[in-house]
């Protein structure tokens, strides 16, 4: 069972640079989500180096002054300073225009990163209580599939936004989901995958524990290694069997030595499906 199912992890799971991270998970895994939580754009040749998969988390958060001067952030790995105020992009926008502008940079970080034939680009929805949450997202899907496929495109659930919020944009539209365990036990959005025609569109599953083993931390999302699942394995065997076979499953722990412990949890909840299967057969 290990050797017949792969995970992903992120590109950043040591503390180093993005060019060590993709020499240090050569041979260790086979595909990796290329994070690109700026909007600027990342050295390609740093990451030629690894020869798997990719695909791409976008941005979600952009500097306090990202939509007067959009052009300024696009640029190889700009450096930020600390004292750069960020901001969540949806909620910084004020306009369909400040949208665009956001949608055109995500569609540059895509296009730029073509050599690496990414499978997907993970994007996290709009809090759905925001006042304009429903038009911006449909702008920024209509602008995506100006210039890219929208199958390419897979939206995330996050805190206040889950994809029963937005199920009519996202059932109309051909974009893909993006399913995060943590995110739908911290948020109270564990009956997503109860969506028949919702799952049907997941490309992508995030993988972390939200809080530790025996608490009950609601509104943290830690990004723990998933032996700290194991009081809610049914649930995640319950996901497993609602998802497709061809999707991608990302372990978004950001600790390679994290992500080691969590692998044999991993491959449990496999085994168990794959047990299942094989009784029922």
């Amino acid at each position: 069972m290990k050797n017949s199912v792969s995970f992903a992890c992120p590109s950043y799971v040591i503390p180093a640079s993005v060019q060590e991270n993709i020499q240090f998970l050569k041979g260790k895994v086979s595909e990796i989500a290329l994070i690109c939580f700026e909007p600027s754009l990342p050295i390609i040749k740093d990451l030629l180096p690894f020869r798997g998969a990719w695909h791409i988390h976008l941005p979600y958060h952009v500097p306090h002054d990202f939509y007067k001067h959009p052009e300024k952030y696009e640029d190889f790995s700009f450096q930020y300073s600390e004292q750069t105020i960020w901001k969540n992009c949806w909620e910084q926008a004020n306009s369909l225009a400040d949208i665009e502008n956001f949608a055109r940079v995500c569609i540059t970080i895509t296009k730029h990163c073509r050599q690496l034939k990414p499978k997907h680009c993970v994007l996290h929805l709009p809090k759905s209580h925001l006042q304009n949450a429903e038009p911006y997202l449909k702008h920024f899907l209509k602008i995506w599939e100006q210039e890219l496929p929208l199958e390419l495109l897979c939206l995330e659930n996050v805190k206040n936004a889950s994809w029963l919020d937005f199920r009519e944009s996202i059932l109309s539209s051909s974009c893909s989901l993006c399913f995060d365990v943590a995110h739908a036990l911290t948020y109270e959005q564990t009956a997503c995958f109860e969506d028949k025609e919702c799952m049907k569109k997941v490309k992508v599953v995030h993988w972390s524990a939200p809080y530790e083993k025996n608490s009950e931390q609601n509104g943290l999302d830690k990004h723990l290694n998933l032996n700290n699942l194991i009081n809610h394995t049914d649930y995640c065997i319950k996901v497993l069997k609602n998802i497709a076979p061809t999707a991608t499953h990302v372990l978004e722990i950001f600790s390679w030595e994290e992500i080691e412990k969590s692998k044999d949890f991993f491959f449990q909840l496999f085994q168990y499906i794959e047990q299942a299967s094989n009784q029922a057969g």
